[in-house]
């Protein structure tokens, strides 16, 4: 993992672009509000690790990890400017090894606009984020790990939209995303995205009966591999049988263009009829079944909220690329902190070079009472990759002709499916209005179809924060992370100790 360096024609220009984007934005709605809120701030972080790259029981080593990161932020929430911008500078120092040295740029940065009369909206964004290369090789639970299996992405989008309403009879969203994703390795592709979308909804002029006609058209044109396009069009009926349940049936058709085992890219005609009820003001849910070129097809939104807790549950089926799904995270999500947490993120973005159909169900349960917070997640979810209409999804395999360029590391170039389970949960306790301890832990089970290889792992920290004033805060946490794997060799086990302090200007 080589340290990285910021070059004005390299491999950070797409972001700079952005935040060039976004100054725009900033500099034009300055003089309408003064209502701008920057923070600046400063952390440091000592490690002590048993096993600072992962390695196996023959090959651990022990290390001193320093890490410094600078943070800087603006926000604004006017009316018809919004600005959410965090940027971090992460540099670890390796005590007994600076061959490691490295720093990681982290970027999460949006604005939204309205450019002409509550109709015409633009939305940027630019991010630089972590993530796995290899979800075969090991991976800590944040970036200190020096383990080489850790990529830059970097996506930067700009997206405008308008939203016209013809009276109480239909209203019509048009939206026009362009967005560029890259990273630092030379074996994902790195590719230039556009989605067009257009939606027309009848109005409250139909009463009972609704209506919707949806296009969507993404294409990818990847820099070193084949292109790929993705067109969906449906038309939709639906029916209110009583102010808390509506009826829905969808009807359209897929085409879709993408490198493939037989040269044929899957699609043809669906289906999908759904239920939505809410029993109360609090509680919802809509479950839908229909039919794809794959096969049956379901989804499900379900949410309910107590006087203290949250329930949420959902699952959702995708034909999708990595980058695809890169791209749309950036845009519309609130910006959160950047702090990285995780950075094994086949469960969430996977890189690779093919295109795959995803099934995921997540679930996530949270309560807050008092001085006690607890929050649960879990998941299950399904990667398969080469599909085409006239082969079963479990019985494909991956060919390297169907891609210009081949990845060892690409999963999928390897085994045609994924397969992961999961649960995870944390534990807030507040002793006093400075003081708090948090627990939080996490198992996941990844299978690999045509590997016979399955590897499970967990992790668990414990940790004590105490805020010594409004500006500065420290914290204590010991953590404990193991991967145990049908392969002996890729087992691997840590427990690091740290200590943090974190000082806003």
């Amino acid at each position: 993992m080589g340290t990285l360096k910021i070059q004005a024609g390299g491999q950070y220009t797409t972001s700079i672009r952005a935040i060039g984007l976004l100054s725009v934005l900033a500099l034009s709605g300055a003089a309408q509000a003064a209502d701008w809120k920057f923070s600046a701030g400063v952390g440091a972080t000592e490690t002590y690790t048993d096993n600072v790259a992962l390695g196996t029981s023959g090959a651990r080593e022990s290390d001193f990890i320093t890490t410094i990161t600078p943070s800087l932020g603006v926000k604004k929430d006017g009316a018809r400017l919004k600005v959410d911008a965090n940027y971090a500078l992460q540099n670890l120092f390796y005590a007994r090894d600076s061959a490691r040295n490295t720093l990681y740029h982290q970027l999460n940065a949006r604005a939204n606009a309205e450019l002409y009369e509550n109709e015409v909206f633009l939305d940027t964004a630019a991010a630089i984020t972590q993530a796995a290369i290899s979800p075969l090789n090991a991976t800590g639970v944040n970036t200190s790990n020096a383990t080489n299996n850790v990529a830059n992405v970097r996506t930067v989008t700009i997206s405008p939209y308008w939203m016209h309403r013809f009276g109480s009879t239909a209203t019509l969203n048009v939206r026009e995303s362009i967005s560029r994703v890259s990273n630092d390795t030379d074996e994902f592709s790195g590719s230039t995205n556009n989605t067009f979308s257009a939606a027309l909804n009848s109005g409250s002029a139909f009463g009972r009966v609704s209506w919707g006609l949806n296009l969507v058209q993404q294409n990818a044109d990847f820099q070193d591999r084949s292109n790929v396009k993705l067109t969906t069009a449906s038309a939709s009926l639906g029916y209110q049988v009583s102010s808390r349940a509506r009826l829905t049936g969808t009807v359209g058709r897929e085409n879709n263009s993408f490198a493939t085992n037989t040269g044929e890219a899957p699609g043809g005609t669906f289906w999908n009829t759904s239920v939505f009820w809410a029993p109360s003001t609090r509680t919802s849910i809509d479950v839908g079944f229909g039919h794809r070129f794959y096969g049956n097809s379901w989804n499900l939104a379900f949410k309910t909220r107590g006087k203290y807790s949250t329930w949420t549950a959902d699952y959702i089926e995708s034909l999708d690329t990595a980058n695809n799904q890169f791209a749309n995270r950036a845009v519309g999500v609130t910006v959160a902190q950047q702090q990285i947490t995780s950075v094994s993120l086949i469960n969430q973005n996977i890189l690779s070079n093919q295109v795959f159909l995803s099934k995921r169900f997540s679930t996530a349960f949270s309560w807050s009472k008092g001085k006690s917070d607890v929050r649960v997640e879990a998941f299950h979810s399904t990667q398969t990759t080469q599909l085409d209409q006239n082969v079963n999804s479990s019985t494909l395999t991956v060919t390297a002709s169907s891609l210009s360029s081949s990845s060892s590391n690409d999963i999928f170039s390897l085994t045609n499916n994924v397969k992961q389970v999961g649960i995870s949960g944390a534990w807030g306790w507040k002793f006093s209005s400075n003081l708090s301890s948090n627990v939080s832990f996490g198992v996941t089970r990844n299978s690999y179809s045509d590997l016979n290889r399955s590897d499970t792992l967990s992790n668990l920290q414990i940790g004590l924060n105490r805020q010594f004033s409004s500006q500065l805060n420290g914290s204590l946490s010991l953590r404990r992370q193991n991967r145990d794997s049908d392969q002996s060799t890729a087992d691997y086990s840590e427990n690091a100790l740290s200590g943090s302090i974190n000082y806003k200007f």
